[in-house]
């Protein structure tokens, strides 16, 4: 773990030597402060290398908070009734100061009255000055220090109590008694130690096994695929491929269940990742702009990887029965997100025309049958290319060349065929052209 501290050397060396000693798997790594305004600029560019941050006070947290978004997890150290007491104790047994006149800038005066009280020095035997002015602007410590001066040069109290640093040593300077409340060792550790055990938490939780069901959708009743179940297993064929190769890109384990249904194990933290965190599953798209077919998912979680079984299947279930080509997430049967579709609307279609769409749309613009453009695609197919001369492909689609010919310069004038060249197929005669043929 890479835990970036920041605050004055004297506190973060104190941390540091607490981590060395005692977490041997956290890496620190250090960010000194001469000013508050430094902070932003010095953890920023080095925020997206860290697992974390911990700021030395809350006052150094709220500061940056206001000023650079966080995108790791960040604490600090709170300054609780045990620092307290230790600079109550200290400013007792000096000679010149006493903790019934004081002031204060703590960020939060509720520890100062709830010590007082445990003390059991009553409301009417002490006075207080806290400064009220949030640490969101740059002036915030010349204020700080102006508050403390006001109260000492005016006799108000005897001495003051800081959490910050630079205001310490300003009135040091001064010769005006300070005295800072630093964090007991004991309060260091157990936040170093709270912020372990929320980073191991959290690898935990992005190694934990997420379920994907995946189903090829099936033809529907007057789909062309119907009766030709031989480019039927072709195209289910073209799907499983681009299936294996989105398990691939997640690194996720395959099993085939059945002809046409797919169970992927993968984590949560690739999983999420890949998909932007559900935003694109690409694979809906992918699917039916190179196949003929969609697909319906399930992504399950669960606790263990039978129970993010039970999820994606149940997610897949029910992207199934909407007409497929959609997705769902499945955490617990009280929390399912979804449909999820392909984002792209002009993929959007009728579930009873989801399989035919791009047949349809070809047919409709050249004027030729959708049983001739569904012929034409399964020689692409089963052919592995897009380009043909006229005779071969003829021949492949059992019509006359003249036949052919008529069908190629209705597909040319809508822009589904090219021409691409010439060859002479034999020694003697006119040269054949070579087509290519677009059904996107």
């Amino acid at each position: 773990m890479k835990l970036g501290i920041v605050g004055p050397l004297d506190i973060v060396e104190k941390i540091k030597q607490i981590i060395q000693r005692e977490f041997h798997q956290i890496e620190p790594k250090v960010y000194i402060y001469n000013t508050f305004i430094d902070i932003p600029r010095l953890i920023d560019h080095d925020q997206p290398l860290l697992d974390a941050i911990l700021f030395a006070g809350e006052t150094l947290y709220s500061y940056t908070e206001k000023r650079i978004k966080p995108i790791v997890p960040w604490e600090f150290i709170p300054r609780n009734g045990s620092s307290l007491l230790q600079v109550l104790l200290k400013i007792a047994l000096s000679q010149k100061c006493s903790i019934d006149r004081i002031s204060s800038d703590l960020y939060d005066e509720n520890i100062l009255l709830e010590t007082y009280k445990e003390l059991g020095i009553k409301e009417d035997q002490y006075q207080i000055f806290t400064i009220n002015k949030q640490p969101f602007e740059d002036d915030f410590i010349d204020s700080v220090c102006s508050f403390h001066e006001y109260h000492y040069l005016n006799n108000h109290v005897t001495c003051c109590i800081t959490a910050l640093h630079n205001v310490y040593e300003r009135l040091a300077q001064k010769n005006i008694p300070c005295f800072r409340v630093d964090p007991t060792a004991n309060v260091i550790r157990q936040t170093v130690n709270k912020m372990q055990l929320y980073h191991l938490m959290q690898i935990s939780q992005e190694s934990r096994i997420v379920a994907i069901s995946i189903r090829i959708d099936s033809p529907g009743e007057y789909s062309v695929f119907t009766d030709d179940e031989y480019q039927y297993i072709i195209d289910k064929t073209n799907v499983a491929r681009h299936i294996y190769l989105f398990a691939k890109r997640v690194q996720a384990a395959v099993v085939e269940v059945g002809k046409q249904d797919f169970l992927l194990f993968s984590t949560k933290r690739i999983l999420e990742n890949a998909t932007n965190n559900f935003e694109n599953i690409d694979l809906l798209l992918t699917v039916k702009k190179n196949t003929s077919s969609t697909v319906s998912i399930g992504v399950g979680y669960g606790l263990t990887a039978q129970e993010a079984k039970y999820s994606a299947i149940l997610g897949m279930e029910k992207a199934s029965k909407l007409g497929g080509d959609s997705a769902f997430i499945v955490y617990n049967h009280n929390k399912i997100i979804g449909p999820l579709h392909s984002g792209d609307s002009k993929w959007q279609v009728n579930p009873d025309q989801k399989i035919d769409k791009k047949f349809l749309i070809v047919s409709e613009k050249s004027g030729i049958s959708i049983n001739t453009v569904f012929h034409l695609y399964g020689i692409i197919e089963q052919e592995g290319k897009t380009r043909f001369t006229t005779a071969e492909l003829a021949a492949l689609a059992g019509v006359t060349v003249r036949t052919m010919n008529r069908l190629l310069t209705k597909l040319e004038r809508h822009g589904f065929c090219f021409e691409v060249g010439k060859r002479v197929v034999t020694g003697a005669g006119r040269p054949s052209r070579i087509v290519e043929i677009i059904i996107p």
